[in-house]
């Protein structure tokens, strides 16, 4: 995934927070984050960081399937630059029927790709960023099945959907409370399939995790970067 291209981004971001950024506040800082399920999920149990209504239609029934972000085998990251944000990685997942996957084969690992370069700014008034382009449909991504689910393991096609006038936001809320009162970085927004050029939102296709800076281990070099940055500060 080429993440030690982004580790110096999370070290200047690290020491800037701990300068500069309010205690009321979760500052968004460009770099690095590791992304994890949000505890508020509507369609919880299991826990989940992405959900996708009828990804495939498994059965007469309204199909919700949902990818678990902190399961051991998932790895599922976001790059905050300037002008994007793209969420990537690999999460274990399936279709929801409660409280666990059903055991068949859509039980597995999906990777997903998905990056927001159209519309990207800051909220209004708030440190959040979002992205309310004047229409939806404009960014892109793709989620790509288990291969028991898809023999050739083609990926499915995805494109932002907007609604509440945005198709994703960033940030704890205008009142610094957090989304749906987690105190901490959140990500939501919602999601549409892309298929034959025709675009399709099922309800709820979306996300919905925590961001937490994605600090490299010790001796990686990098943490000596962090206290060189604070240091400097503190000179200045």
């Amino acid at each position: 995934m080429h993440l030690q291209s982004a580790w110096p981004l999370i070290a200047a971001g690290a020491g800037l927070a701990a300068c500069a950024a309010p205690a009321s506040a979760d500052i968004i800082f460009p770099g690095l984050y590791r992304l994890h399920n949000h505890p508020d999920a509507n369609a919880r149990p299991p826990q989940y960081g992405a959900r996708f209504d009828e990804l495939f239609n498994a059965t007469s029934g309204h199909d919700i399937f949902t990818l678990d972000f902190d399961n051991l085998d998932s790895q599922v990251f976001m790059t905050v630059g300037t002008s994007s944000v793209r969420i990537f990685g690999q999460a274990f997942g399936g279709r929801d029927v409660g409280s666990d996957y059903a055991n068949d084969q859509y039980r597995g690992i999906y990777q997903i790709d998905f990056t927001y370069s159209i519309g990207l700014a800051q909220v209004p008034g708030d440190d959040d960023l979002w992205v309310a382009s004047a229409s939806d449909h404009v960014n892109f991504g793709t989620i790509t099945p288990p291969a028991a689910a898809n023999a050739g393991q083609i990926p499915i096609n995805l494109t932002d959907q907007k609604a509440d006038g945005y198709s994703f936001r960033l940030g704890d809320e205008d009142n610094d409370a957090g989304h749906r009162g987690f105190d901490g970085i959140s990500g939501w927004g919602w999601m549409s399939y892309v298929s034959n050029g025709q675009t399709s939102h099922v309800d709820s296709t979306d996300w919905i995790f925590i961001a937490t800076p994605n600090i490299p281990p010790a001796g990686s070099g990098v943490l000596v970067a962090i206290g060189s940055l604070s240091l400097l500060r503190r000179r200045r």
